[in-house]
């Protein structure tokens, strides 16, 4: 008998050596977080889930409900955990800690910087997550690195973002779609439309329309505009 049929059979009779989601567990219609391997479909709930990481590979189909979450916090940290030198992975490579598929509620917001909802997340002060593809809603912050959908906040920041972001201020790294800042847009790579009092691209292909507008071509009050990449 060769190496390598030995070595399949090793695999599949001892208990202890399976795949990462092979050992996942179903459970319905309710069940915390707070473990690994999990598919809970209906609520999921717990307690701060960025405070001890003691959950892996746990997805939840429905609702999920963080009792007390860390976005309370988030608020005093003195700089975004956003930077532009970071090499951010594709969805589909990075390993999370959670996924999320429907909606997300958080009493104080939630903090997982390995999590990712699919549908609508909301976290009354704020909330940091790797990714998510719909509606964040927060009251003071949201901090997303990468983020497809709507984005509301008082301070909106994201890595890469795509949709419609919505705040006093809001920043970016990399921005595809429309800025809405009560007061400020700031975003290196800039394409499509910012609206607020004070607007700035260092890279833009699009429209600016604010008091005062700056991009790699000009500055110009009320409107400015740059349509070459």
């Amino acid at each position: 008998m060769n190496k390598r049929l030995i070595l399949i059979m090793l695999i599949f009779l001892l208990p202890g050596v399976k795949g990462y989601g092979q050992d996942r567990k179903n459970h319905f219609p309710a069940a915390t977080f707070h473990q690994g391997n999990a598919q809970i479909t209906g609520l999921s709930f717990g307690i701060a889930s960025g405070f001890k990481e003691t959950h892996t590979n746990v997805v939840t189909n429905g609702t999920r409900l963080e009792l007390i979450g860390l976005g309370l916090l988030l608020p005093l940290i003195p700089h975004s955990p956003i930077n532009e030198n970071d090499n951010l992975v594709s969805v589909r490579e990075f390993e999370f800690t959670e996924k999320i598929n429907g909606l997300n509620i958080s009493g104080s917001g939630t903090v997982c910087g390995d999590c990712i909802v699919n549908g609508l997340t909301v976290g009354a002060i704020g909330q940091y997550l790797y990714a998510s593809n719909g509606i964040s809603i927060s009251i003071v912050g949201t901090i997303i690195k990468k983020q497809n959908g709507l984005q509301l906040s008082m301070f909106n920041d994201v890595h890469q973002g795509a949709g419609l972001q919505v705040g006093i201020g809001n920043s970016a790294i990399d921005y595809k779609g429309i800025q809405i800042g009560l007061l400020s847009n700031d975003v290196l790579k800039s394409r499509g439309i910012q609206v607020g009092l004070f607007n700035k691209s260092k890279n833009l292909k699009g429209l600016q329309v604010g008091l005062w507008n700056v991009n790699q071509k000009r500055k110009l009050p009320l409107i400015n505009w740059n349509f070459k990449a």
